[in-house]
């Protein structure tokens, strides 16, 4: 199986992009981690409360750095999609969501044929982004923009391809010359 990995912080487009690429290449599959975070919150304890937070709300639940309580957090999450794995038999899949980082990456790649590209955009654009979004649903986004910053930096800085997410064109040009080289060579 290979498997595609979009990672970013809120709004910087990885369902679209995940979209795109399921439609451009014929991928079934596409797994979004909010979608799985909501559907295990129907059926495990209460008690995990870093299942029942956001990534950016993770460091309000006890004192630990930001990016400390997103890699808890992401921990929590992403051992649920390594158990979904096992029951997929499809050839290439996509998982997208905020969860998605190198730990993600290292464990899936002991098993899987694995990219991993984290998309990322400037700290106005995303505000822009959050606004517009503000609007459509509730969020707290623009209240966490600092948070959101820093988890941000440190995806940037853990990742193997950031891709600037500013432009929907450009950003599918770049992603769609990743994955091809993944997909074909």
């Amino acid at each position: 199986m290979k498997i595609i990995l979009l990672g970013g912080v809120p709004g910087v487009g990885k369902t679209t992009i995940s979209n795109y690429l399921a439609i451009k290449y014929g991928i079934s599959t596409v797994i979004n981690i909010d979608v799985i975070k909501q559907t295990l919150k129907l059926f495990i304890d209460s008690n995990e409360k870093y299942l029942y937070t956001t990534s950016h709300d993770a460091s309000s639940i006890e004192k630990l750095s930001v990016t400390d309580a997103y890699l808890k957090h992401s921990k929590i999450i992403n051992k649920y999609i390594e158990l979904l794995l096992n029951n997929i038999k499809d050839r290439i899949i996509i998982i997208e969501g905020v969860t998605v980082n190198r730990e993600l990456y290292k464990e899936l790649s002991k098993k899987y044929e694995v990219i991993y590209i984290n998309l990322y955009s400037t700290k106005n654009v995303l505000l822009n982004r959050y606004e517009i979004k503000s609007k459509l649903r509730s969020s707290n986004w623009v209240n966490n923009i600092e948070i959101i910053n820093e988890i941000s930096k440190y995806l940037l800085s853990n990742s193997m391809i950031n891709i600037l997410s500013n432009d929907l064109d450009r950003t599918l040009k770049e992603v769609y010359m990743y994955v091809e080289k993944f997909l074909y060579d």
